[in-house]
């Protein structure tokens, strides 16, 4: 007989927090009732605070399904066209002959310069004007043409908040409160600006070597429509019981919202309107996760059941998506996922390890049991084939390696449920 939700739940985050440390706060929700509510670890370590299920964390990119519905809120009243050019919303847009559309911006698509390519500068700058991040977006040439590809852009929400101003006549965070968190009772969501007192604020930190460390403050204004919201658990249960029962826009948008994106070349990307799609376990679902110093979360909704996740966490990197998917098999009475590797020879090994580049660079080598990364230096992949090995302590996360030549394999794709396929091609031998 399993054991009961809340046992399996207490068993996973038992698993990735410390009762010194950050933590998180979960929910599980069904049918509109909070099922599980529950913080784990701390809200400030240098006064051994503990979390409760009521703190206020940063969001980040969660921020970009509320900006996404108040687009969509404004198309419905006839407001705007997801369809029209920027530059009818924001006329002072510099098109240079390129026709790049609301829609362009909500989906990713839309080629324009990322102002935080180098995450770096989050926290060197200071918090400038959101008005300055916009100006050096305008100033800036373009990736590539729009619709060509999908490339996650922070900056395409900073301008759909600027859209938001433009079209409504208030402030994108004015918009938010009058126009979705005062009607649903989210008294503790809204921009969470630094210098604001907070009541239960979580402190965010990070994962030194040896110990925890405070974040760097990330200038909000880098964020803003992106990602600088802060709310709680209650608050986004509230959240999803409007989208579910049509409170803020018909069940006809919020399909137009889930679908997903057509490229030019024909082919489309799991990624509608603030929202990424994904199936699991057979079930459609939508879903966002959001990373910021000191901060990480992650919120899941089932589509054709009322069943949804929230993670929220004041540990920047927490494995909120490895959570997400242990509160959903808790939920679903779903065994766990077991790995038992098989013994591969040195050769075999061999031909899996090197410097492998994609979205972003990737170093394997060989241990004595699998494969480790170079940052880490530990058995990280188990293998369940010659070519198939399982993430140790995540085994629904795949790594195929393919393209035998000269005995090393030139491909790696990198598979995990939620998410699209990752490929990687070898650069350097090793």
């Amino acid at each position: 007989m399993q054991n009961s939700i809340e046992e399996r739940i207490d068993a996973l985050l038992a698993g990735e927090t410390v009762p010194d440390g950050p933590g998180a706060a979960i929910a599980v929700i069904r049918d509109g009732q909070i099922v599980h509510r529950k913080a784990y670890g701390l809200a400030n370590i240098e006064w051994n605070v503990p979390l409760t299920p009521d703190a206020v964390f940063r969001i980040a990119s969660l921020t970009k399904q509320f900006t996404a519905i108040a687009i969509m809120m404004l198309a419905e009243r006839g407001q705007l066209s997801v369809d029209a050019p920027i530059e009818a919303c924001l006329p002072d847009w510099p098109a240079r002959g390129r026709t790049i559309t609301v829609r362009h911006l909500l989906n990713h698509t839309s080629g324009i310069w990322r102002h935080d390519s180098d995450q770096g500068d989050r926290t060197r700058r200071p918090n400038p004007p959101v008005e300055d991040v916009i100006r050096m977006i305008y100033s800036q040439p373009f990736e590539f043409e729009p619709g060509e590809r999908y490339s996650y852009n922070n900056s395409g929400y900073i301008l759909l908040g600027a859209i938001i101003a433009a079209v409504s006549g208030k402030a994108y965070e004015d918009f938010l409160r009058d126009e979705v968190f005062v009607p649903l009772g989210m008294d503790h969501t809204g921009l969470l600006r630094h210098e604001a007192i907070t009541p239960k604020r979580a402190y965010g930190y990070v994962r030194g070597r040896k110990r925890f460390h405070n974040a760097r403050l990330d200038a909000m204004s880098w964020s803003h429509a992106a990602g600088a919201l802060g709310s709680t658990l209650d608050d986004l249960a509230k959240w999803d019981r409007a989208i579910r029962t049509g409170r803020l826009i018909s069940a006809a948008t919020l399909e137009t919202m889930l679908a997903e994106t057509p490229l030019n070349d024909g082919s489309s990307y799991s990624y509608g309107f603030g929202w990424g799609t994904a199936d699991y376990e057979g079930r459609r679902a939508f879903h966002h996760t959001g990373g910021i110093s000191g901060f990480g979360s992650h919120m899941l909704h089932f589509r054709d059941q009322d069943l949804t996740t929230v993670v929220l966490s004041n540990l920047y990197l927490f494995p909120f998506d490895k959570v997400t998917r242990g509160l959903i098999r808790a939920a679903l009475d779903l065994d766990a996922i077991g790995l038992t590797p098989t013994t591969l020879s040195a050769s075999q090994l061999t031909a899996c390890a090197g410097r492998f580049d994609g979205d972003y660079e990737r170093e394997i080598f060989a241990v004595d049991r699998g494969l480790a990364f170079v940052e880490n230096g530990r058995p990280a992949l188990l293998p369940v084939s010659p070519t198939e090995f399982r993430q140790a302590d995540d085994p629904e996360n795949i790594y195929r390696f393919y393209d035998l030549s000269e005995g090393l394999y030139q491909r790696l794709d990198c598979l995990s449920p939620l998410w699209p396929v990752t490929t990687f091609l070898r650069t350097a031998k090793t």
